[in-house]
């Protein structure tokens, strides 16, 4: 008889207690996302004072976030690395993983491109195989960044482990996800409700408005808060698609 995969519920489980057990380590990245959150704060704020013509703020903001970009992939794949040695119950060693996601970051940015590419052509063209390639390609940045497995090496590992049991494997990437997502949005929105209730106004955050005439505190505020929440809700995400991506590797090939 086949050896059933873990269940939705216990990666959601799994991911919860260990983000609990290694809090610390995880609060170290996010002092770094919060830090990265201000500094494109400032660049926006600097490039709409100095800049008034729409086209030429837009290139430059787009260009002097690249390297915030590039930082915060680098944080992306040491926390895989983290999250990896954390689900498997082995030594943690943050400035360690921090250079491995440095010495991954061409790699990981690479796989990262081209598995997102492939699943953005496959829901162009029809929607279908966009959610087959969602689930192909969903750990080839595990194998980039942990197994040292580059560019399309990497994606057709990570096709092969859902070969016979697609299914199985998308309800265990979407359910997780889809809980995680719905718990972050809450929490955003009640971060949100709660500070717009100390300035006075709960809804002050909600609804439309135009960046450009709303005060930089609010900008402020809603660049922080999200980066934050995402910052705490990212080892979740990564926990889940590793535990998951173990337990495939481990039964792969089994009848």
């Amino acid at each position: 008889m086949a050896q059933p995969l873990i269940g939705p519920g216990d990666l959601i489980s799994l991911s919860w207690q260990n983000l609990r057990r290694n809090i610390r380590v995880y609060a170290e990245f996010l002092v770094w996302i919060a830090l990265l959150s201000v500094v494109q704060w400032v660049i926006w704020v600097a490039t709409r004072a100095l800049i008034p013509e729409n086209v030429l703020r837009s290139v430059v903001l787009a260009l002097l976030s690249i390297p915030v970009a590039l930082v915060l992939a680098a944080l992306t794949a040491a926390m895989i690395d983290v999250t990896a040695r954390a689900v498997q119950k082995k030594p943690i060693d943050v400035r360690a993983s921090l250079s491995i996601g440095v010495h991954k970051l061409i790699p990981f940015i690479w796989v990262s491109f081209l598995s997102s590419a492939a699943t953005l052509v496959g829901f162009v063209l029809l929607v279908i195989p966009g959610f087959i390639f969602l689930v192909w390609y969903r750990f080839s940045q595990n194998f980039a960044v942990i197994d040292d497995i580059r560019g399309t090496a990497a994606m057709s590992a990570s096709r092969k482990l859902s070969a016979g049991r697609w299914w199985q494997t998308f309800v265990r990437i979407a359910l997780p996800a889809l809980f995680f997502y719905v718990t972050a949005s809450f929490v955003t929105a009640l971060a949100y409700l709660l500070i717009g209730s100390v300035l006075g106004d709960p809804g002050i955050f909600f609804g439309q408005a135009d960046v450009n005439e709303i005060p930089n505190t609010h900008t402020l505020i809603t660049s922080v808060v999200p980066q934050i929440v995402n910052g705490l809700a990212l080892p979740l995400f990564l926990g889940s698609d590793i535990l998951l991506w173990l337990e495939l590797k481990r039964t792969a090939g089994r009848p």
